[in-house]
């Protein structure tokens, strides 16, 4: 049994997917149960291709097979790499937002349960006038509520399109509305 290049690659790739594996095992690096079963069957694949292919003579080999170590490397090292932010006390580092960013949530009050002078129609009437409300809220609200569309119009993160909409309607309060949305940003 000869054993080429290639074959040592592709041991290499095995024992490196089996380290990410292993990896896993430590309590500040976090994969799930899929990631897990998946590297598994990767370490396993690769070991076994170069043993078999190891006992075989005469095999072409792709050039690019050179890179295969490099996906269990860049794994291992975004795994290093959350384990120490972690071990630090941060948040890892995809999840980290810049604090000037305003973050958009989706609405979790129901648009069309929401009654007159019920609690929810409080929470709506809130939202529909919260400037980090999304575009598609309020276009839901605004649709769904017609009582509400110039308090949307009010809403300075109420988009264009949906304030063309609310002004063809021809709602006196919302042409109101949307006059002193445009005076105020002159």
């Amino acid at each position: 049994m000869y054993w080429s290049g290639e074959e040592y690659v592709l041991l290499a790739t095995g024992v490196l997917f089996a380290a990410v594996v292993t990896a896993s095992a430590h309590r500040r690096v976090t994969l799930t149960a899929r990631s897990r079963l998946t590297f598994s069957v990767g370490a396993i694949v690769f070991l076994v291709a170069a043993v078999v292919l190891a006992s075989i003579d005469s095999v072409v080999y792709p050039p690019f097979l050179w890179l295969a170590p490099l996906v269990p490397l860049v794994i291992l090292g975004v795994l290093i790499r959350d384990a120490v932010v972690s071990a630090r006390g941060g948040a890892s580092v995809s999840s980290q937002r810049s604090p000037s960013v305003p973050v958009r949530r989706a609405s979790v009050i129901p648009v069309a349960a929401a009654t007159p002078g019920s609690p929810s129609d409080r929470m709506l009437r809130m939202r529909a006038a919260d400037p980090t409300a999304s575009p598609q809220e309020l276009a839901r609200i605004a649709y769904a509520h017609p009582d509400m569309r110039a308090t949307v119009a009010g809403n300075p993160s109420t988009p264009a399109n949906l304030l063309e909409w609310l002004a063809s309607v021809g709602d006196p309060a919302v042409h109101s509305a949307i006059s002193t949305r445009t005076s105020a940003a002159l």
